[in-house]
This record gives structure tokens, C-alpha cells and sequence, in this order.
């Protein structure tokens, strides 16, 4: 780990040792890790390659959503690309830095009257995790626009993946864990005008029916074919039901809420008991759609 820090204050990249998870993911809930570290652009690779060398485990975040990061920390290090936020456009297409928030690509396309983004409006998160799970909304999905995805591969390559190179799905891509996204190129369309009043009402309908601005993960489970999770978990039941200081919502059951002073291990057991509950009642077991951090 020494090298490690000689490292980063030779780059001056900016770093924090021993440093709680909770303040780095939108669920409030995670230990210490060894070290956090946040790279821009041009640092990552010599970064990674520097970790890779001294064989020091690591694990990328950006914004912190859909992650449960338990309360024993991470030995190792945390990479936050919360700087790598460039975005550039050229015609119809948007390159972006994997650590460019969400929330800013959509306000960054629609302002240059483009569209193609909507439905990914009251996502957390950045552009890099978006990616990885094919995150999206009301009939969007991040990949309907992808061009290409620019990658740091396990063997410290950069290699440029075409759209076509990956396998995307329902909340799912290919794209291996190994791998760290450094941007993405998206082909968009000329905004229809009716871009900015789709956002609005997609926003609204999201208020209503998701508790935004409440500290969660965002959705727990992946919706299985032919239902929706959150119907599963409200007709089990166990909508408002609650563990220590995590909830599941009473406004949608597919949302845990931390409360108070949640902690992993109530969060994984509320997850325990939902999922045994919808198996017993419907005969349906719920995939997991948060990602859970081992230490």
C-alpha cells in the first residue's frame, strides 16, 4: 500500500485512508475501506496499473447506487471516478467520461436539444455504472443510444467495444467485472420538442410512485419476466415491513429505505426474509438487482 501512496502524491490525485463507505453511497451504509482514491481521466490507467502490480484488491465505484457496501469495510482500495467528468459533443454524438452523473448527461443533452436520454431522468448514479447494469425507465435503457464503450481490460489494455461487441439485457451487460469503463460515445436524435415535457412528466411520475430523496439503493430486486417485483413484495405483504432501521417502502416495495442507522446486516436480512416470503407465496425467487460488496 506504501507504493501505493507514494504514487498518488507523486500524480497528486486526492485520497483518504480509513474512510467510511456510508459517505459514498446513496443507501448511507458501508465501512471503512483501506483507501479511496479519486483518479481523473488521464491518471486512472497508470492507477490501476500501479494497484495491479502491488496486487492489492480494488473495486470501482461512481455514485454509489444499486451498492450494499457491508459494515466490515473493504481491504482494499476504492477507486471513485466522481472526477473523470468530461463530456464533449460533436453533432449528435456525446462522449463521456464514466464518472459524469447521470442527472447531468440528461440536463447536458436536453439543453443542446437533443434527445434519446429521457427515460433515465431520476436514475442515480453516473454514466460508467449506468452502462454496466443497462440502466433505465419507462421503455429506455441506456444502451438504445451506446455507439461504443471505452474500457481498461484485467490485463491493463484499453480496448474500444463496439455496441454490437456486448451482450446487453434487462438490467445486464457482458461487459466483465474485471474490466473499468473510462467513457462511452452516444448517438443521440434531434429533439422532437417534446424532449424536456417528457422529462418533466417521467420526473413526475417517479415522485409518485418512487421515494426519491430517501437514502436507498435504488430498486433491490431485478423484476422477474412477466411481473413486476415491487407488486410480488406489496401482495406478500410486507410493504412498510421493517428490519432495525432499514424499510421496505411503503411507497414502492422494491425500495429499502434507510431510516436511521440502517446497517448491512438488516439490510441483508430484510432482503432474506422478502425473497422467502415471495418463494413461499408465489413460487417466484427474486434476483438480486443491488450489488453487495464483499470485503
Amino acid at each position: 500500500m506504501k507504493s501505493v501512496e507514494i504514487f498518488l502524491k507523486e500524480k497528486k490525485i486526492v485520497y483518504k485512508k480509513d474512510e467510511f463507505m456510508a459517505k459514498y453511497t446513496t443507501l448511507k451504509i458501508g465501512g471503512k475501506a483501506d483507501l479511496i482514491v479519486f483518479p481523473d481521466e488521464d491518471s486512472i490507467f497508470d492507477l490501476v496499473g500501479v494497484i495491479k502490480n502491488e496486487k492489492i484488491p480494488y473495486y470501482v465505484i461512481g455514485g454509489g447506487s444499486n451498492l450494499l457496501i457491508k459494515d466490515e469495510g473493504y481491504r482494499g482500495i476504492i477507486i471513485n471516478t466522481r472526477k473523470m467528468n468530461r463530456i464533449n459533443l460533436e453533432g449528435f454524438t456525446v462522449k463521456t467520461s464514466a464518472g459524469v452523473m447521470l442527472p447531468r448527461f440528461i440536463a447536458f443533452v436536453l439543453k443542446r436539444n437533443l434527445s434519446g436520454v429521457e427515460g433515465l431522468i431520476g436514475i442515480p448514479g453516473t454514466v460508467g455504472g449506468a452502462i454496466m447494469g443497462n440502466a433505465g425507465s419507462f421503455g429506455y435503457e441506456i444502451s438504445d443510444c451506446l455507439e461504443e464503450v471505452e474500457i481498461i481490460t484485467d490485463k491493463l489494455e484499453i480496448k474500444i467495444l463496439n455496441k454490437k461487441d456486448i451482450n446487453f439485457k434487462y438490467r445486464y451487460s457482458d461487459i466483465s467485472k474485471d474490466w473499468i469503463i473510462k467513457s462511452a460515445k452516444f448517438i443521440l436524435m434531434e429533439d422532437d420538442g417534446k424532449a424536456i415535457r417528457r422529462v418533466k412528466d417521467f420526473f413526475s411520475k417517479k415522485r409518485q410512485t418512487q421515494p426519491l430523496g430517501k437514502y436507498s439503493a435504488g430498486c433491490v430486486f431485478k423484476n422477474p419476466k412477466g411481473y413486476s417485483a415491487g407488486y410480488l413484495i406489496e401482495k406478500a405483504g410486507l410493504k412498510g415491513f421493517r428490519v432495525g432501521d432499514i424499510l421496505v417502502s411503503p411507497i414502492h416495495a422494491n425500495y429499502f429505505i434507510n431510516v436511521g442507522k440502517g446497517n448491512s446486516d438488516d439490510f441483508l436480512k430484510l432482503m432474506d426474509i422478502v425473497r422467502e416470503r415471495v418463494l413461499k407465496l408465489f413460487s417466484i425467487e427474486l434476483e438480486p438487482e443491488i450489488k453487495i460488496l464483499e470485503v
